[in-house]
């Protein structure tokens, strides 16, 4: 069957930090194009990323991005990556509570089921670091936060019987760039990890 896939997300799947590949969808793009030869299109891959994207942020568009990708010949497939700046802690204070971002994700996987389209959902990866970073001034990523946060993500997915990637673990300290964003081995290592799962 042909395959359209819409990969979601926020500035890691835009690809910032892998300067060589321009990032993991990137490379799963030139993969699916290498299942098809030019007198064909079988599979697509569409990016719609946003660096600093929040899952309040990918609430408000999903809409146009959903109906602006459709092909209704293929089979339609989200692949939505989000959540690690919703983890942000600015001064104590959380972009998305834990609550809030339940509630955007929840709504986002409605929207998208509600036109039947498959979903893959990535896990949140973590930062390069032992604990948290610093990332810009007094903007805090904490892994303990991240995995807290997570753990939504995962029961979202087990409840609704969605495909669920776990990325907490896939990168070391040595696969980012400035501590958050994947260098070019660690968005090779997230591209071999959704590969391998679906």
């Amino acid at each position: 069957m042909k395959k359209n896939y819409i990969l979601i997300g926020d500035s890691i799947v835009y690809g910032i930090g892998d300067y060589d590949n321009c990032g993991w969808t990137t490379q799963f793009k030139k993969y699916i194009m290498e299942k098809d030869n030019t007198k064909e299109c079988n599979n697509f891959a569409n990016i719609a990323a946003f660096p600093g994207a929040r899952s309040y942020n990918i609430l408000d568009r999903i809409d146009n991005i959903l109906d602006g990708y459709k092909y209704d010949d293929f089979k339609n497939i989200v692949i939505l990556s989000i959540g690690v700046n919703d983890t942000q802690c600015f001064n104590g204070v959380y972009s998305s509570s834990k609550e809030s971002y339940k509630s955007n994700l929840e709504s986002i996987i409605k929207k998208i089921k509600d036109r039947n389209f498959e979903l893959i959902i990535l896990g949140l990866t973590k930062v390069g670091c032992k604990d948290k970073i610093e990332f810009k001034s007094n903007k805090i990523y904490d892994n303990e936060a991240i995995l807290q946060y997570d753990e939504i993500v995962r029961n979202i997915c087990s409840n609704n019987n969605i495909s669920y990637i776990p990325m907490f673990d896939v990168l070391q300290i040595e696969d980012f760039i400035d501590g958050l964003h994947p260098n070019t081995d660690g968005h090779k290592k997230i591209f071999e990890e959704i590969i391998k799962n679906i």
